[in-house]
């Protein structure tokens, strides 16, 4: 029979029961270990037998020990019916991930907001979170339609940064108004559009990117005050959505 603890992995595997609890799945060494440096509360953690016999396993577990983390051991067949992953680490933690709403974001001067509209690969939105934390935007918005950005693969995609940066969600009327009580300035990613450095940066902007096919709905373009775009070369194929974010926030 399954432990209180399985129980609650295999519920969070839904998207409806992590915002609900406002826990995720941490799956694989390198985030469980981002979890513990950004002190993210861990709430439990399963591992396999003989985790802990490579120095890398034996650390982590030591370390979730000095913490007095719940640790439970189970059989590699359980472990891998559980795991999101193909080729499971060993390791996953449930977690409570800081959680953030519009009210708590503040635009910083000089530093752009990223908005994702109904971006739906995992990858990508992953990709991009952690690519507006590494050229310090000031957060991330994943507007309605967008995949959750709590999801254990969007946080393996980005690396654990979802533990760091702020990440909220919201409608776009929501996203609208807060943006005009901001003094926040959309542009869209478009192509054929201008390079970024060819425009002045206001003080407050927020970086607007679409869906990988549809691209931006229409709200999101008519609102926006500027296009933004990467003049690429006659006959190459459009950017990937996160490759394009990556370097118009640059």
């Amino acid at each position: 029979m399954p432990s209180q603890l399985q129980t609650v992995v295999r519920n969070l595997q839904q998207r409806r029961s992590r915002r609900r609890r406002g826990r995720t799945l941490a799956e694989g060494v390198r985030l469980v270990e981002e979890a513990l440096a950004a002190r993210v509360p861990i709430v439990g953690v399963l591992v396999t037998p003989g985790f802990g016999d490579s120095p890398r396993g034996a650390a982590l577990l030591g370390e979730l020990a000095r913490r007095a983390v719940p640790l439970e051991e189970v059989p590699a067949r359980t472990f891998a019916a559980l795991a999101d992953t193909e080729t499971p680490q060993g390791v996953l933690a449930v977690v409570e991930p800081p959680r953030w709403t519009l009210a708590d974001l503040r635009p910083l001067r000089a530093a752009p907001l990223l908005v994702l509209d109904a971006v739906q690969d995992p990858g990508n939105v992953g990709t991009m979170i952690r690519t507006a934390f590494s050229l310090g935007a000031a957060a991330t918005i994943a507007l309605d339609g967008t995949a959750d950005p709590r999801s254990a693969k969007v946080l393996r995609a980005a690396m654990g940064a979802p533990f760091r940066h702020q990440v909220a969600e919201a409608d776009w009327a929501g996203f609208a108004a807060w943006s005009a009580g901001q003094g926040v300035e959309t542009g869209a990613a478009a192509q054929d559009a201008p390079r970024p450095e060819a425009l002045a940066r206001p003080d407050r902007v927020a970086l607007m990117v679409g869906n990988e096919g549809a691209g931006l709905r229409a709200e999101a373009l008519s609102a926006a005050v500027r296009r933004v775009g990467v003049p690429m070369r006659a006959g190459a194929e459009s950017l990937n959505a996160a490759v394009a974010a990556g370097i118009l926030l640059d």
